[in-house]
């Protein structure tokens, strides 16, 4: 699994039905399988699998909706998380703000906060930025833009700006990130 294509949909979380177990613990297997399989060549979407993974064996908690034959506890209906991932994206260049998603989902600002976090496995912030850091690392690998350019491209202030958060998501610098897929891309065509 690339890292560019790395796949950000709503993680399956809070299960309330016992009979759900195998499907839980069969998912949890392929996640972890993908994981150890890619973890060499990939750690990123590696470690992303494990985080999949990991929502999945969390405990049940009050209130609950279907999603895909599984009961999510108290998340965002199907239809808010088209709406909210689709406005992010339309909207990665410029800043987005708590109170025009919970708008776009119908709900109060700290409601939307809450369900989007059972629904998300993290805060709307948090998402936003992971959003960003995925749609720089797009760009990075495909063209030749200047990592200033990029940070605006992002909705990010500046290069510095940009660096901090890829560093903190990534735990690498913007440019040798670049770098490292350029290389990988030569040997992988040379091989």
């Amino acid at each position: 699994m690339a890292t560019s294509a790395a796949v950000f949909e709503r993680p399956t979380t809070r299960f309330a039905e016992a009979s759900n177990k195998t499907d839980i613990s069969g998912e949890i297997l392929r996640l972890l399988s993908d994981a150890a399989r890619c973890v060499g060549s990939d750690q990123e979407s590696a470690i992303d699998l494990i985080e999949r993974a990991s929502t999945l064996l969390r405990p049940d908690n009050g209130g609950s909706e279907k999603l895909h034959g599984v009961v999510v506890m108290g998340g965002l209906a199907p239809w808010q998380v088209r709406r909210v991932n689709l406005h992010i994206d339309q909207n990665i260049s410029r800043q987005i703000t708590i109170e025009e998603l919970s708008q776009l989902a119908n709900l109060s600002s700290s409601y939307f906060s809450a369900a989007f976090k059972v629904s998300y496995g993290t805060s709307p912030h948090n998402y936003i930025i992971s959003r960003r850091v995925e749609h720089a690392k797009q760009l990075m690998l495909e063209g030749n833009s200047p990592l200033c350019e990029i940070a605006l491209d992002c909705g990010l202030a500046d290069q510095a700006h940009l660096s901090r958060i890829f560093r903190r998501v990534t735990n690498s610098t913007p440019s040798a990130w670049r770098r490292y897929r350029i290389s990988a891309k030569l040997t992988t065509y040379d091989a």
